[in-house]
């Protein structure tokens, strides 16, 4: 359903808290429709929920690996110095060995030396993941645009709000006006009946009969009026549930792209499939350099041996960064780099939990507000694995 059907007053919208769920029921109104409007709502946050869940496990999963990490680096600093000869040997050969294969390919690139490593470290992983990225800057344009749909959306409707409050001014002056000139009509043919002999019983009653067709159109017009305004708030109650969606998601998607693009240390998709491109390009030129990849892989093998000799999680990343064994400064700089990442994702993890306890909350307001959905709604969180 687009978002200017789902503007309409078919629909009831979901509120912040208890009264405004209780505050869509107008009287008069179907109670299935209403009821069917609730379970809509309730499944709509149960979704919410359960996609709130999701992400939480899948940054959790990513906070692990990243604090694996950060474990290592304090495993790295703590050999002694009389250890870290052989160490520092295979790192330093690594290095070099790595630094003459880029200088093989004697080009200008726009990919620099840390985002090569970061492309090698993810290569398998990054080709799945550009997709998903094109996929979410195109669903942040859409949510932009609805964004900026429903604030002329607010605007229209507010004006509506103020031209029917300007139409119930006119009809009270219109009420006014007319209650004068009757009892103005009236009091010239008590005066003319008083000092003549002539007959006011027809203008008497023409006038009465123009008195009640006015209060009549003045009624119908108020009644029509307050329907109308009934019909505005309606509209600007969906209006302000659209908004409230359409902005959780666009936080949901912007938290999801900004963490990618710090990732890969780019500011787009665009970015990064260039890059990538140019990665695949300097991979594919690499492979015509084979002349130091026996002793690449020789050191590597050492490096990672004796990495894996001092329990490290991972020791195979290190060869991708040796720079990092042999100077400090650099090392500090990838410590960094983790803690803004990991902070990062506890943001990520606690915005995603209280998107979720917002939503629990909204969907025990829901039920508490239409007793009768309790049973159909017990179901539907038992059937997305919810508890309240």
């Amino acid at each position: 359903m687009g978002l200017k059907e789902m503007l309409g007053f078919k629909k009831q919208g979901k509120g912040k808290d208890k009264e405004q769920i209780k505050g869509t029921v107008k009287k008069g109104a179907n109670p299935l429709s209403y009821k069917t409007e609730q379970m809509t709502f309730i499944k709509d946050n149960c979704e919410l929920v359960a996609e709130s869940e999701r992400q939480i496990e899948e940054a959790k999963m990513e906070y692990q690996a990243v604090t694996s990490y950060l474990t290592d680096i304090q495993r790295i600093d703590m050999i002694p110095k009389e250890q870290r000869f052989q160490l520092e040997e295979s790192a330093r050969k690594i290095y070099l060995l790595t630094q003459e294969r880029m200088r093989f390919q004697n080009r200008k690139t726009r990919i620099t030396d840390r985002q090569y490593r970061l492309f090698e470290r993810y290569e398998m992983q990054l080709p799945k993941e550009l997709p998903a990225i094109k996929e979410s800057e195109e669903y942040q344009d859409k949510i932009e645009k609805d964004i900026e749909y429903l604030k002329k959306e607010k605007k229209v409707l507010a004006q509506e709000q103020e031209d029917i409050i300007s139409k119930q001014g006119f009809l009270k002056g219109i009420a006014i006006t007319t209650c004068i000139i009757v009892i103005i009509l009236f009091i010239i043919f008590a005066l003319l009946g008083s000092y003549t002999d002539a007959k006011l019983s027809i203008p008497f009653l023409l006038t009465v009969l123009m008195g009640m067709v006015s209060a009549l159109y003045i009624f119908m017009e108020a009644r029509k009026n307050d329907y109308d305004m009934q019909i505005v708030q309606t509209k600007q109650k969906r209006q302000i549930m659209l908004m409230n969606k359409v902005k959780i998601k666009s936080v949901n998607n912007l938290n999801f792209l900004e963490y990618t693009y710090n990732k890969y240390m780019v500011d787009s998709y665009d970015e990064l499939k260039a890059l990538w491109e140019e990665y695949i390009m300097l991979k594919d030129e690499n492979r015509r350099y084979l002349s130091n990849t026996e002793l690449l892989e020789f050191y590597n093998k050492e490096l990672v041996k004796a990495l894996a000799n001092i329990g490290l999680a991972d020791a195979e990343i290190w060869i991708y960064q040796p720079a990092a064994i042999l100077d400090h400064k650099e090392m500090v700089e990838i410590r960094h780099r983790l803690n803004v990442r990991r902070q990062k994702l506890r943001e990520r993890i606690d915005s995603c939990m209280q998107q979720k306890e917002e939503a629990l909350q909204i969907i025990k307001g829901g039920i508490e507000a239409c007793p009768e959905c309790r049973e159909e709604a017990s179901r539907l969180l038992s059937q997305f694995g919810i508890q309240i």
